[in-house]
């Protein structure tokens, strides 16, 4: 790796509330990363279930710990981004974890042109099931075929384009990739296993996310490309509600 990228700045951001089982396993996946400078956020919720005893565990390794009520995942979002001085974003949510050199990885790949960078994560069922979710970029407009926990951003692009909107509580992740789209930003792809994710959460609503996902739509598609993407979108959740109600996802959230 050379020095320049080893220089630049990653702020990792984790949204957490109530998360007891799951949260000590993404803090290990961040403060033992290969990659060495790293500055970590964790935005809590305001838990009541222990969660924050142990972020405390490590607030030696820990450079923000805020706590509080908040208006959502999309408000989360955006408290840590104005918390963040790296040139690079990075979100890793509670119920998820990094590879052990995820950071590495993506920062050995980008390049001075690069603002948006996404990967691969591997979901995994309460059983051990495992399926390997590889980021779509040309399929965006059919609905959130890039995987949030493996982007990286730079921080002057939020500046650009704004927050997540918190009038959204699922399809915040899907909103601003489309926002960026509009806005002539392109994402790159790297062929990289970057991180992994626990079935359930807030998209195993896929009735919700679907909904919302539509809303979405309407503000960044032209008439008859929302119609193609919606239809396309409806049949998609349908498998995924099979999915999430399947014994191979095995999840319990």
């Amino acid at each position: 790796m050379n020095t320049e990228k080893i220089l630049s700045k990653v702020s990792i951001i984790t949204v957490v509330y109530n998360a007891v089982n799951t949260i000590e396993n993404t803090i290990q996946s961040v403060i033992e990363q290969s990659y060495p400078n790293i500055e970590y956020i964790i935005i809590d919720g305001g838990s009541t279930d222990g969660t924050l005893d142990i972020i405390n565990l490590y607030k030696a390794h820990i450079k923000e710990i805020i706590s509080g009520p908040d208006e959502g995942i999309a408000d989360a979002f955006n408290k840590g981004i104005s918390l963040a001085t790296g040139e690079w974003i990075g979100m890793i949510n509670a119920d998820d974890w990094y590879a052990y050199n995820a950071v590495e990885r993506m920062m050995k790949n980008v390049t001075g042109d690069d603002a948006i960078c996404c990967g691969n994560l591997t979901l995994m069922g309460e059983n051990g099931y495992a399926e390997c979710k590889k980021s779509k970029v040309g399929w965006l407009n059919l609905g959130m075929y890039i995987m949030h926990p493996t982007c990286f951003i730079r921080k002057n692009v939020y500046q650009n384009v704004g927050l997540y909107d918190i009038k959204l509580k699922i399809a915040v992740d899907f909103d601003m990739f489309l926002r960026l789209k509009t806005a002539g930003y392109k994402i790159k792809y790297i062929d990289e296993m970057l991180a992994f994710m626990r079935t359930g959460g807030a998209s195993s609503d896929v009735i919700s996310m679907h909904r919302e996902e539509l809303t979405v739509m309407r503000r960044y598609l032209h008439s008859l490309s929302y119609l193609v993407s919606a239809s396309f979108n409806y049949l998609n959740r349908l498998r995924w509600r099979f999915f999430y109600n399947s014994p191979f996802a095995d999840s319990k959230y």
